[in-house]
């Protein structure tokens, strides 16, 4: 296909590479005369029906991934649809290679490279799953590595693909080497699937092998549901891993979530304490100690805990949507509200505020708002799930101001209020709507 001209408003320069599910173009934005990576979705082979949704959801996911702003997580600028290319993301563009071509190249990472990568993503991935959002699809394609050295994670913003199987015409369209085993057997993603993936990065990183090889995307599969992974140093081609390094990586990737560490963060203070244990590294004084254990005993599994209630909407490009695997749209926390927090603000519960006495009322209002016949009670919903339909009820207020429908606009803008109160689409849609003659 010959090099298009522009996508939306953006120059294109050159492609930079092409993978499945698209193409990245390096591009430059006029108005603000800087580089930017241009991620288009190749042409979605989905009914017309599923494929508004997921074009809705790509624009709603999008935007949740642009608030996100960590010094190593690849900034989503903007997302549009191109006439002639269809649905758009423009991102940070990060001169330098990506994690898997720095270990193709030069092999696995020393260790202190190798811990630095650790604290650089897991704060990032931390960072992420606290505002709600899970990554999904984390694995060496997908850091890059800036001039300056610093890693960023790539690849927030991208809507997983609804039908979306492990293979489509014999094509592979997912990474279940990085996989969790709960993702693969039941499309189940949280943090804690993140953090399977996290643990599957860094044993690659520090050994040069993947904790689950294989060209086969089936057979790799079946290897990450019913078989334990070789410790590191088995398979190292590097430098000599210690026993208590390969203790904290196949603890990352333990079978069951709850046994996984407690984060990103934690995990990556596991792995410097192991190597510094080893004697490979020298201490760092200052570091707060990191819990005990693979899954950090009883602090770690109610942080993991606390961590899985804060996660929110998923934003990657990992496929298999909802309707394959059975799951509800909101995958990344569809457990139950605890009832005295329902409805609770993350900054009110976390200073140990009541729930507002207006959240049953809201609700109430929510439910009369979403008057479709297969509306769901919005009263048996998780918090995440209303923010979900919040973000849909935000979408259409957009279509129904832009013609000019006031009325419509304002009850879909209720709606979405008594859904998720602290949406920061809110502010913006009213001044929109006060504008209206």
């Amino acid at each position: 296909m010959a090099l298009p001209e522009r996508i939306g408003r953006y120059l294109v320069e050159r492609l930079l590479g092409q993978g499945a599910m698209g193409s990245v173009y390096l591009g430059k934005d006029p108005s603000l005369d800087r580089s930017v990576a241009i991620k288009t979705v190749k042409d979605l082979d989905l009914e017309p029906e599923k494929k508004q949704r997921f074009l809705d959801r790509f624009k709603n996911e999008a935007r949740a991934a642009g608030r996100l702003s960590h010094p190593s997580i690849v900034q989503v600028y903007d997302v549009g649809e191109d006439e002639a290319l269809g649905p758009f993301l423009v991102l940070e563009y990060v001169r330098g290679s990506s994690l898997k071509q720095v270990v193709r190249e030069s092999g696995p990472l020393l260790p202190e490279r190798l811990c630095e990568v650790a604290r650089e993503l897991g704060g990032a991935i931390d960072a992420a799953h606290a505002a709600g959002i899970l990554h999904r699809d984390i694995k060496p394609d997908n850091v890059l590595v800036a001039e300056d050295g610093r890693s960023k994670l790539a690849d927030f913003g991208i809507a997983r693909v609804p039908d979306a199987a492990l293979t489509k015409e014999g094509q592979f369209l997912g990474t279940p080497c990085y996989a969790a085993p709960e993702t693969l057997a039941a499309g189940r993603y949280s943090a804690q699937s993140d953090l399977f993936s996290f643990g599957a990065l860094l044993y690659e990183l520090a050994s040069g092998t993947r904790a689950f090889p294989g060209d086969d995307a089936l057979a790799v599969a079946h290897t990450v549901l019913h078989e334990e992974p070789p410790a590191p140093s088995a398979v190292a081609t590097g430098p000599a891993i210690p026993t208590e390094v390969d203790r904290v990586l196949l603890g990352a990737l333990a079978k069951e979530a709850g046994a996984r560490p407690a984060s990103a963060a934690a995990l990556a203070e596991q792995l410097r304490t192991a190597y510094e244990a080893a004697g490979l590294l020298r201490s760092e004084t200052g570091r707060a100690a990191p819990p005990t254990g693979a899954g950090g005993g009883a602090l770690g599994a109610t942080l993991g805990l606390l961590v899985l209630a804060a996660v929110g909407v998923a934003v990657v490009w990992t496929l298999g949507g909802p309707d394959a695997v059975g799951i509800p749209d909101a995958a990344a926390g569809d457990a139950a509200d605890p009832d005295p927090d329902a409805g609770v603000a993350p900054a009110r519960r976390d200073a140990g505020l009541d729930a507002p006495a207006s959240v049953d009322a809201g609700l109430d209002a929510a439910a009369e708002a979403l008057d479709a016949p297969d509306a769901p009670d919005v009263r048996e919903l998780s918090r995440t799930e209303r923010e979900d339909l919040a973000k849909d009820e935000i979408d259409r207020a957009r279509d129904a101001l832009t013609r000019g429908e006031r009325e419509e606009a304002q009850r879909l803008l209720e709606s979405a209020r008594a859904l998720d109160p602290e949406s920061s689409d809110l502010e913006e849609l009213e001044q929109a709507l006060a504008a209206l003659p």
